[in-house]
């Protein structure tokens, strides 16, 4: 697998959640398109609706965003971290904000609990890092195009 700055949306797109995660009884399959998430209506697979997979309602599945929640044993720890570390993104559950940054670099939206950043140039990608009460407890990772295509349509802008 390539690091995140490097791959195509559609290199992205073929990874699938049961790649990384195992088959758990809380793993659930929702190929209707009834999410509402970063990128608008969506498909999700995944444990529950915290840690998972999606992927664009209208289309064939491409996965277009994952979320890694770290609390509550949502996503496993391992599993999250094998995940992460071939996308070049050296985050670990319970990371302060400053060793979010030395691991990622200057986000471009911050605030005492949320941080985001882009990561790729042709093929850009946001990385969203949730600061909770023990440190890093989620991580989203989104096609940053469909990302802002969902917040203006949101926001009612043209």
């Amino acid at each position: 697998m390539k690091p995140l700055h490097k791959m195509t949306y559609k290199e992205f797109g073929k990874l699938r959640f049961l790649d990384f995660f195992p088959r758990t009884k809380n793993f659930r399959a929702d190929h209707s398109g009834g999410l509402e998430t970063g990128i608008g209506l969506a498909c999700q697979e995944g444990y529950g609706f915290m840690t998972g997979f999606t992927s664009p309602a209208d289309s064939n599945w491409q996965t277009a965003e994952m979320q890694l929640y770290f609390e509550g044993n949502d996503c496993p720890e391992l599993e999250g971290h094998a995940l992460l570390e071939p996308l070049g993104l050296n985050l670990r559950c319970g990371m302060a904000s400053k060793q979010i940054k030395q691991a990622i670099g200057t986000p471009e939206e911050q605030s005492k609990r949320w941080l985001r950043f882009i990561v790729g140039t042709k093929y850009p990608f946001y990385v969203g890092c949730l600061i909770g009460d023990k440190g890093l407890c989620r991580v989203w990772i989104c096609r940053k195009d469909l990302a802002d295509k969902q917040m203006k349509r949101e926001s009612g802008r043209p």
